[in-house]
């Protein structure tokens, strides 16, 4: 025995990259897919939504009611079939930096709003998603889950992880031929 403790070694485990950071980058990858889907067939009530929040010019906003759903649904695909996995929990971190800013300054501006981060009126779900501290503090929680994917060495169930022992199965071949 080392004398370490579970914790330690837990989170040495999910550093390292384990079923836990698998099932982060699957359930992160499947928000922001579902954000993206329910978003991206409407730009016209997105933009207003984005227009709402008052951080970047009128003109920008039919663009970044475009190109928003479409990252979000891009980065969460490839999160969940696990190809290019650092540079999309990158760019996740990123995006879901804007979005937690964007939340605290109207929250400082003591505005309070639908903050259009789902869109589930569209299935008819009634989320209570108001600008609040709340939404701050969870798009936090998922900062720090693709924080922990991007800094994962390596990702079960991905095609990164098959495609490495595809390549050094054919490098021990080569090696004794």
């Amino acid at each position: 025995m080392s004398g370490e403790s579970g914790i330690k070694r837990g989170m040495r485990s999910m550093r390292y990259g384990n079923r836990v950071t698998t099932v982060i980058r699957f359930l992160l990858g499947g928000m922001l897919v579902f954000s993206g889907v329910l978003k991206i067939f409407e730009p016209d009530s997105f933009a207003q939504v984005i227009a709402r929040y008052d951080i970047i010019p009128g003109i920008v906003t039919p663009y970044a009611a475009v190109i928003i759903p479409v990252l979000e649904v891009l980065l969460g695909l490839l999160l969940i079939v696990g190809f290019r996995i650092r540079a999309s929990a990158c760019l996740s971190m990123i995006l879901m930096a804007v979005f937690t800013v964007a939340i605290a300054v109207n929250l400082a501006r003591g505005r309070r709003f639908d903050c259009g981060c789902f869109e589930a009126k569209r299935l008819g779900l009634e989320f209570n998603e108001v600008v609040s501290p709340w939404l701050v503090f969870r798009d936090l929680i998922f900062l720090a889950g693709f924080a922990l994917v991007f800094s994962a060495q390596r990702h079960l169930c991905s095609l990164e992880n098959h495609i490495e022992k595809i390549r050094l199965k054919n490098l021990e071949k080569t090696k004794y031929e």
